[in-house]
């Protein structure tokens, strides 16, 4: 698994060096995905544990380059396969992976598998354990364009909804994110 793994992790680094910036701060975020990830493998030790930390490397492989009219979880899906392909990785496991990896963003393809969801569930909670949505909401001002963050936050949540004892332990840090942005947003200094 170690050495799969680190491909896995050099791919995705790959690509960010590749596009030579970080506009979704994929490199801060990532990583606190792994943690995640091994957090809820010890809670859950049935889960896949190699599935679950190769999809966290590949699931957002897919963002660069930019711009796209091409979801990234589409994009991604199909780096992974290419990069699990090229590594021979066995069928019936790259098969989860992929899945994993498509149904992150719970949107035209729902988590099936216990891997799936925890994938879903560690994205969004590590949006809430770093500093993504003031990011966010930093870029929507500099550029004067709509605070999507809320949307981001809301989905977030939504995607907590199938762990609710994660769910329970950030609620709180997700509602002090939800003020913070909120008396961000009235912050004019222009």
């Amino acid at each position: 698994m170690k050495q799969i793994l680190q491909k896995a992790k050099e791919e995705f680094f790959g690509v960010v060096d590749n596009f030579g910036s970080d506009p979704y701060h994929l490199l801060p975020h990532v990583p606190e995905v792994e943690k995640w990830a091994k957090y809820m493998i010890s809670k859950y030790p049935k889960a896949d544990e190699e599935v679950i930390l190769l999809s966290v490397w590949l699931h957002d492989i897919g963002h660069y380059p930019i711009p796209t009219e091409i979801d990234h979880a589409i994009r991604s899906e199909d780096r992974a396969r290419e990069f699990l392909e090229r590594e021979n990785y066995p069928k019936d496991k790259m098969d989860k992976v992929l899945h994993c990896v498509r149904a992150h963003r719970c949107r035209d393809i729902a988590p099936e598998t216990l891997e799936a969801k925890i994938l879903a569930l560690i994205d969004s909670a590590s949006h809430i354990t770093t500093s993504m949505y003031f990011d966010m909401a930093k870029d929507h001002k500099e550029k004067n364009d709509n605070f999507k963050v809320y949307e981001k936050m809301k989905r977030d949540m939504r995607d907590l909804a199938s762990f609710p004892e994660i769910e329970g332990e950030l609620k709180g840090l997700f509602e002090a994110w939800e003020n913070l942005i909120r008396a961000y947003e009235k912050i004019n200094l222009e």
